[in-house]
């Protein structure tokens, strides 16, 4: 026993697993997530209704969101950005693992008798022939990726994007970083059953990877029949850090922003937000 707990309270090297599809893909697990989506009065798989309406306004705003206008959400989850985006006549695309999310993202636009493209796909390798002026990236996915998942969504993002386009996301700051504590819990049905519909028991670790700016959320679920591993990363940003990455992947402009209803920047908030454009036809 004691050679097992110390297993699971051992540190794993950096990005040594990632996992985060599994979330969307788990039955039980998805539908707990679409829960939290559809929640507006918390913070948790999407950010609150009044805050979701705030960042809408300021998208439309800022690029001109209208007929004619193309736009990609990616990892659009139930819809709650797709729909709003719509209403203005644009042309959305929503792209999600999910398919309950897809499915109620679909359901609210034809409801209200919208015409989103809503896709089964995986961001970091989607293709297709289409190309868009604007694609959105919310609740902060980019820092769940490890560096090679970044990489691969930034060249996703510019093989879609038309000269010129924007791609608009937020990210976790490198102040909030200096907020993290490691810690390790226990409990029965840990977080409240959101791991199985089953009895299970959990264990859950905070690590700190100091030269990285990373922490890692590690998640031991164990069910009478089986024992599963759920790793979230998180990396924190500084304003540098992520002009270079955009840069350093081809961007020819970033402008960086507090938020996404287009706040100043601040650099002892815990969020922030980069606009990255790529190069226009005319240079």
């Amino acid at each position: 026993m004691f050679e097992e707990l110390s297993a699971i309270n051992a540190r794993p090297a950096v990005y040594a697993e990632v996992t985060t599809p599994d979330l969307w893909t788990d039955p039980h697990i998805s539908a707990r997530m679409l829960g939290a989506h559809l929640d507006p009065h918390v913070d948790l798989s999407s950010y609150r209704a009044e805050y979701v309406d705030r960042i809408v306004a300021w998208i439309i705003n800022r690029f001109g969101v209208g007929a004619g206008l193309r736009v990609a959400d990616f990892g659009c989850g139930p819809g709650l950005y797709t729909t709003r985006l719509a209403r203005t006549g644009a042309s959305v695309t929503g792209l999600d693992l999910s398919s309950r999310s897809l499915d109620h993202a679909t359901s609210l636009a034809r409801a209200e008798g919208l015409s989103v493209r809503h896709l089964r796909q995986d961001y970091l390798t989607y293709r297709d022939d289409a190309r868009y002026d604007l694609i959105i990236l919310v609740m902060r996915d980019y820092c769940a990726l490890p560096p090679t998942g970044r990489q691969a969504l930034l060249r996703t993002v510019r093989e879609h994007l038309d000269a010129g386009g924007s791609f608009v996301f937020d990210v976790d700051s490198a102040s909030a970083f200096t907020h993290v504590r490691e810690q390790a819990t226990y409990a029965p049905s840990l977080m409240d059953g959101f791991w199985s519909a089953r009895p299970y028991f959990g264990f859950h670790n905070t690590y700190r990877y100091e030269s990285e700016h990373v922490s890692l959320d590690k998640y031991e679920i164990f069910e009478a029949d089986r024992r599963r591993t759920f790793f979230n990363w998180v990396r924190y940003f500084t304003r540098r850090e992520l002009i270079g990455e955009l840069k350093g992947a081809g961007f020819a402009e970033v402008e960086v922003l507090g938020d996404l209803t287009g706040s100043p920047y601040d650099s002892t908030a815990p969020q922030f937000a980069a606009i990255a454009t790529t190069a226009s036809n005319t240079g």
